[in-house]
């Protein structure tokens, strides 16, 4: 039976997570308590640059949730989402003219952020566990790198996990070396189970850039930056204190303070993952016989491309019906080299229904 035409067009792109229904209700709470307790006109003339205290301390509370403990407020800058947090670390540890090893395939932002920074990404071999600690020991060797980019929980694009000995490992080779782990925690909070990050593993060398984008709402624009410690907090604000885009705004900052204190983050993240565990199911079935990489709590999967189907073939064969899907190799830290395989968002569609649609046309696609 043939697939019904898709009527207007789904993104399958960018990794929106599929927020519940009452999430509407849930800001409006909070917006409400701020409106009750705290001077907004003061709030819309403040600069809250690094976060206030308060900000920090929410931060840490939210974060308890993945070290087992809250980091030291003092760790904590509080940044205009996730990115921020990574250009304001690849700006302060790498910096101009060095280098940062990555996965071969890995986060697209990262090689964006490197270039307007003038750093080199250098790739790191791989196995089904993530980067090789040997591989990492002979580049360093090599090349004299500042850091190591990592992104150990549901990895982007592939949402492997690293196993806690390979974090470990990976700790190891970076201190011997004299190398800055810089993690990208973004995706960590969704795994209801996962090891703990590097920053809890490596604390005195680790990077720690996270934000509620994935597990709350990208509406917030707000993130967190977790450094070694007090005085690496310090200089990172040091050479951007008077630059105004990387800094949260105070309303941003408050209604996530609002949503901490009143659980609302929380039971907006427990209806997420469940979301993303039923479109996980969704699309094992209808995907069955596929050769796909991904972890139920994912809100994506990595697709490997069956034989004689480029990327290219792939891409403009989704988008003849209607669907928007990213090239793999744009996941690649060598942009000419075609994995064969590409990312499938199953958070941004905002039914399962449409979902459904849109990767039935793609195991038409693949011929499944």
């Amino acid at each position: 039976m043939k697939t019904d035409a898709i009527t207007a067009p789904v993104s399958l792109i960018r990794t929106t997570p599929p927020t519940p229904s009452w999430l509407g209700d849930e800001i409006s709470k909070a917006l409400k308590k701020i409106t009750r307790t705290e001077d907004l006109s003061t709030l819309m003339r403040t600069h809250k640059f690094t976060g206030t205290l308060e900000d920090k301390e929410t931060g840490a509370r939210w974060l308890a949730q993945r070290f087992g403990t809250a980091p030291d407020p003092d760790r904590i800058i509080v940044t205009n989402g996730t990115q921020n947090a990574l250009f304001l670390t690849l700006n302060q540890v790498i910096g101009s003219g060095n280098v940062i090893l990555a996965e071969e395939i890995g986060y697209y932002g990262l090689c964006k952020l490197s270039g307007l920074l003038g750093v080199k990404v250098v790739p790191v071999d791989t196995d089904a566990d993530g980067a090789d600690p040997d591989a990492v020991a002979r580049l360093c060797r090599k090349f004299n790198p500042k850091g190591l980019f990592l992104a150990p929980t549901l990895h982007n694009p592939t949402a492997r996990v690293m196993s806690l000995d390979r974090r470990r490992a990976l700790a190891d080779v970076a201190r011997r070396y004299g190398l800055a782990i810089v993690e990208d925690d973004v995706y960590g909070m969704l795994p209801a189970d996962a090891p703990p990050p590097m920053a809890a593993i490596a604390p005195d060398i680790t990077w720690h850039a996270t934000g509620p984008a994935k597990c709350v709402a990208p509406g917030l624009r707000i993130g967190y930056l977790v450094t070694p410690g007090k005085a690496e907090t310090a200089a990172v604000f040091r050479p951007v204190n008077t630059t105004s885009t990387w800094f949260t705004s105070p309303v941003s900052a408050s209604l996530m303070r609002h949503l901490v204190d009143n659980g609302g983050g929380i039971r907006i993240l427990n209806a997420i993952r469940d979301e993303a565990v039923e479109r996980q199911k969704l699309a094992l079935s209808i995907l069955h016989g596929a050769d796909i990489r991904t972890h139920p709590e994912s809100l994506f999967l990595w697709l490997s491309l069956p034989p004689g189907c480029s990327g290219d073939d792939f891409v403009t064969a989704a988008q003849d019906r209607g669907i928007t899907i990213r090239h793999g190799r744009i996941f690649s830290v060598n942009q000419a080299y075609d994995p064969k395989a590409t990312r499938i968002v199953l958070g941004a569609p905002e039914t399962r229904d449409e979902l459904a649609l849109a990767l039935k046309h793609i195991a038409e696609i693949i011929c499944l």
